[in-house]
């Protein structure tokens, strides 16, 4: 009898999936075996965050440090040494080197052949590989050993077992946005100059890497008009330093799991110094740069970044520490108390974003020289966005400005409701799924099975990735992606291979 297992997402998470299962050896135990990939994107590997863009989107991590196998550190750069033949023609000027921070769309030519190179595998192995471009808009379990996973195009694909693994999400359209001048998403950025006279005044919703990689893919392309960034909190991401990596010794899964079964945000900041210590004592470094105070809202980002890039020339420790903690993030995360988890969500969130995803120095060199030259602007306070007698206005801090053209670049939203997603919208209808109250798909933490609005976890239907925000607190790194991929295969092949679908609604949601 054959097994079918449906993803749903063809990106970073699905790469690593089925690279998991191949480890495991999986078919031998299950006989046959077929996974059904479906993404409703033309380009299957790089997923949302990596399609064919702009060269000036850059990756906010060194080609050396950056893979889609988990067992294998460096396999992006790897792969540009041998197969310069594939990419150099389409960046003839690129020289590639570890510390590159290279562009998303030179990382997804790499994921293209990561996805083709599993798929081959697999099929060699015997697991049967069926790749769809379709979009799932609806999940329905029919018994206990079958799920019905039905697309926009009328498919119904019958499955065992379900994994969402969709990526990024894009924010519902707003009363406001159907207006033919606001435009849903910065990306692809290269189409952004087909969408927007060359003059035209725009204003960009949101301060973070995508507001960034619509700024850069705008000015550079040619775009003479007025640009304003409005960030409703105030905060820009910091600029990476030369640095490398660092293994935490104490803000790590293995230190906290052995020492603490709660952390409160006092204990956080006593390891935090501890690690400091640690840092210095094993580089040696004469100096140590203070991690930016949290909360402090940018009044001008022009003094910001000149600031930034002086500091960005030497070693900031404060950035490998909190890079590692993507190591354990989520058993920091898990033994915090509720109250605190409170608080790091309403007041610090925003601001520890800014800290712990950073830009390199030549995209803050570019933002700097707009913000110099006067075409663009950097507004903080709360927006809102109003058609007046046709004319899109933008209201922050009391003012009412007219604009042209409105980009949301605001990133994945927390918030099921504001998902620009049927499969979801759906899920949560039929009582399938509930939203975690941090936001997204709740999951079991050990299991990643969604939990039903009864408070059972399903072992038919999974999630990891960024619909999983709420119950991990952060998911859009790509280590920490592959780890999960890698742990939910762990998951799926317990399952399967102990027949305990049979009864598949039996974990109670107080396991999470």
């Amino acid at each position: 009898m054959e097994t079918n297992i449906v993803v749903v997402g063809g990106g970073a998470s699905c790469i690593s999936f089925i690279d998991a299962m191949l480890k495991k050896n999986i078919q031998n135990k299950l006989g046959h075996l077929s996974l059904i990939v479906l993404e409703k994107s033309k380009e299957i590997g790089p997923g949302n965050a990596y399609l064919s863009d702009l060269k000036s989107n850059l990756l906010n991590t060194k080609a050396g440090n950056i893979t889609v196998f988990k067992d294998s550190p460096g396999d992006f750069y790897n792969w540009l040494e041998c197969n310069e033949y594939k990419w150099k023609p389409e960046f003839p000027e690129l020289n590639i080197s570890k510390d590159t921070y290279a562009p998303r769309s030179l990382f997804g030519m790499y994921m293209k052949d990561a996805f083709s190179s599993v798929c081959a595998d697999a099929r060699r192995c015997g697991i049967k590989i069926k790749v769809i471009c379709d979009e799932a808009i609806k999940i329905e379990q029919i018994s206990s050993h079958q799920t019905h996973v039905i697309t926009q195009g009328g498919r119904v694909i019958i499955a065992e077992k379900v994994l969402l693994a969709c990526g990024t999400q894009q924010q519902i359209a707003l009363r406001e946005s159907h207006h033919d001048d606001i435009i849903r998403s910065p990306y692809p950025t290269r189409e952004l100059k087909n969408k927007i006279g060359s003059s035209d005044n725009v204003a960009i919703i949101g301060a973070r890497l995508s507001a960034i990689d619509a700024t850069i893919g705008l000015i550079d392309g040619g775009h003479t008009g007025q640009v304003t960034i409005y960030s409703r909190s105030g905060y820009f991401p910091f600029v990476r330093g030369t640095q490398g990596r660092y293994k935490n010794s104490y803000l790590n899964p293995d230190y906290i799991s052995a020492h603490h079964a709660s952390i409160d945000i006092a204990t956080l900041g006593h390891l935090y110094m501890k690690e400091c210590q640690e840092y210095l004592a094993q580089s040696g470094d004469d100096y140590f740069e203070e991690m930016p105070p949290l909360n402090r809202p940018i009044t001008n980002l022009a003094h910001f970044l000149e600031r930034e890039l002086v500091l960005a020339k030497q070693n900031r420790a404060w950035q490998a520490i909190l890079y590692d903690t993507n190591r354990g993030i989520e058993h920091i995360w898990d033994r915090m108390p509720s109250a605190d988890q409170d608080l790091l969500i309403k007041h610090y969130f925003s601001s520890a974003m800014s800290l712990r995803v950073s830009i390199p120095a030549e995209n803050a060199e570019k933002i700097l020289s707009y913000l110099h030259s006067g075409q663009l602007k950097f507004i903080t306070g709360t927006s809102q966005i109003e058609v007046k007698a046709g004319q899109l206005v933008i209201c922050c801090n009391g003012d009412s400005l007219p604009v042209d053209k409105v980009i949301y670049a605001t990133g994945s939203p927390k918030s099921l409701n504001q998902i620009d997603s049927p499969l979801v919208h759906h899920l949560i209808e039929s009582g399938v799924c509930v939203e975690n109250k941090f936001g997204g798909l709740d999951v079991c933490k050990h299991s990643y099975g969604l939990f039903c609005k009864e408070g059972k976890m399903n072992t038919n239907i999974f999630a990891i990735g960024e619909l999983t925000s709420g119950r991990f607190l952060f998911t859009s790194a790509l280590d920490i992606i592959l780890r999960h991929a890698h742990a939910c295969a762990d998951s799926i092949e317990k399952f399967m291979t102990e027949h305990d679908n049979s009864h598949p609604l039996t974990h109670q949601r107080s396991l999470a």
